[in-house]
């Protein structure tokens, strides 16, 4: 029962989307991030259901037999319906705060514009080919493809809110802040990724996309995950604390459960045949981040 509620919950794409949620909601806190935005979190979960069933209803055209396109292929109907409730609570959304978004006094906000452009061209140039002359997607390039995933990670969930939100949010004093975050996220975020990596390694080289994982192999991307990764992981998390005066043993406790389960997840890895639990144990990790780090602001506010 458990099993069959998992997959649904994660093969529909509901789960990476709360993830998304979390994360951004973990980003307000940090950052103190007016009541008045509260609607971009929304926003970003309907974005990231949208682009990720997207993503995975034009994969239905290859004829992979794992046990995600199995899924995706008896459950072709409801992917479609999700991508076009989504768009639609999306453009409902965009609309009802539109003056919110869009309006600066005297004229038109066209630097929002350009964001509300050039981000969902960046998370669909992931996935699909864009551009005329090439027919690779940003993904099939392989030193990009943990790297761009990770950025529209951290900038959608960190700065972007602040970017457009400027009218509302003091940037100057906020910048060197957002920065500490993003770099906070983008390197936790990295190391998911690298996991990934590592289980697509096989994948990724009949596709002859070079990702690091199919360069050096599975033995010493781990090896060097594990120690590289984590190492990033416990600087960025130090500097995180140390920057916004977290110094309460709770926060360490919190900051540092996180990466000591990002240690083990390397250590202990294992290509689950099963993709759904592989994906609740990994990108679960991100929800785990999340609360634990939103509790204890919360709890010490």
């Amino acid at each position: 029962m458990f099993n069959s509620f998992a997959r649904w919950f994660i093969y529909s794409n509901l789960f990476i989307a709360c993830c998304a949620l979390a994360l951004t909601y973990e980003s307000f806190l940090l950052l103190h991030l007016p009541h008045s935005l509260n609607w971009y979190p929304l926003l970003v979960f309907l974005c990231t259901i949208f682009i990720y069933c997207l993503h995975y209803f034009v994969k239905l055209k290859k004829n992979k037999t794992d046990d995600r396109s199995l899924w995706c292929r008896q459950n072709k109907t409801l992917l479609l319906w999700l991508i076009i409730l989504s768009f639609v609570l999306i453009a409902g959304g965009v609309i009802y705060h539109f003056k919110s978004i869009f309006g600066l006094p005297g004229h038109f906000n066209y630097a929002n514009l350009i964001w509300f452009v050039v981000i969902p061209l960046l998370a669909l140039g992931y996935s699909y080919p864009f551009i005329p002359w090439n027919k690779k997607s940003l993904r099939q390039i392989g030193w990009l493809k943990m790297a761009l995933l990770s950025f529209i990670w951290s900038f959608t969930t960190v700065a972007l809110p602040v970017l457009m939100m400027q009218k509302q949010v003091d940037l100057y004093s906020k910048k060197s802040f957002v920065i500490v975050v993003f770099i906070h996220r983008f390197v936790f975020i990295a190391a998911l990724s690298f996991l990934f990596n590592i289980r697509d390694r096989e994948e990724d080289s009949r596709e002859n996309i070079n990702t690091i994982a199919v360069i050096l192999g599975q033995t010493k991307s781990l090896n060097y995950g594990k120690w590289f990764m984590t190492s990033l992981n416990i600087f960025a998390t130090y500097l995180l604390l140390r920057y916004f005066h977290l110094q309460n043993i709770i926060y360490y406790v919190a900051a540092f459960i996180p990466v000591v389960l990002l240690f083990f997840l390397f250590h202990r890895f294992s290509p689950q045949k099963n993709i759904a639990m592989f994906i609740l144990k990994n990108d679960g990790l991100m929800i785990i981040k999340a609360l634990l780090l939103i509790f204890a602001l919360s709890f010490l506010s």
